[in-house]
């Protein structure tokens, strides 16, 4: 199940690079019936588990159903840290660390407003994905023996887990703010039998530009 659902979500993040690759023209790819854009966004993210606030950035490809007032978009989005408390008691004398979170999902979104005369679209929705985590750490390891002293150890681990949302997006003209919420399970992983969770669950809100 986990092959297929990767496939999924890899033709998806393949639609939108095509979705980028057809320019800034992509919205004269128009028909009565469907519509297709592509946007960028950037914005405010508060997970849990200790990965701590910080900037996240996305690309979508949209497809939107015109006379069924719906859309389907494929996402992925990038969210980097360094400032974070992973690890459970006892924790590793850790002198630097980088986190890189990758949510990859697809969305279905339902269009419950248009205001034609202020180019305003309300649309509600959800979505599932897959989040991948790239994580290297530093830390100070003692040698141990009666003249123990600390040397530098690193190491990195990457894994991933499956994930939920919901999510609104209030579309004026081109721009557009969409509040997001991720429910994700947990992944557990150790370094050095020190042991740490990832868990992205958390909120969202961005900014972003629909082409």
């Amino acid at each position: 199940m986990l092959k297929i659902f990767l496939v999924i979500v890899s033709v998806s993040t393949l639609v939108t690079i095509n979705i980028f690759a057809q320019g800034k023209d992509s919205e004269k790819n128009t028909s009565a019936n469907l519509s297709q854009y592509y946007s960028g966004k950037f914005g405010f993210y508060n997970p849990s588990d200790g990965l701590n606030n910080g900037l996240l950035l996305g690309v979508d490809g949209i497809t939107e159903f015109n006379n069924y007032n719906f859309f389907l978009s494929g996402d992925v989005e990038l969210y980097q840290k360094k400032t974070i408390d992973i690890f459970k008691e006892p924790k590793p004398n850790i002198s630097d660390q980088l986190i890189l979170l990758l949510p990859l999902h697809i969305n279905f979104g339902y269009q419950l407003a248009k205001i034609p005369d202020a180019e305003t679209k309300i649309y509600a929705g959800a979505g599932a994905g897959y989040y991948l985590y790239f994580y290297g750490v530093t830390y100070q390891k003692s040698s141990g023996g009666l003249f123990s002293s600390l040397t530098s150890s690193s190491d990195q681990k990457n894994g991933g887990n499956f994930f939920f949302t919901v999510f609104g997006r209030i579309l004026i003209g081109k721009i557009f703010i969409e509040p997001r919420y991720y429910f994700a399970t947990t992944r557990e992983d150790n370094v050095d039998g020190y042991r740490f969770s990832i868990n992205p669950t958390g909120f969202a809100i961005t900014l972003g530009f629909q082409y």
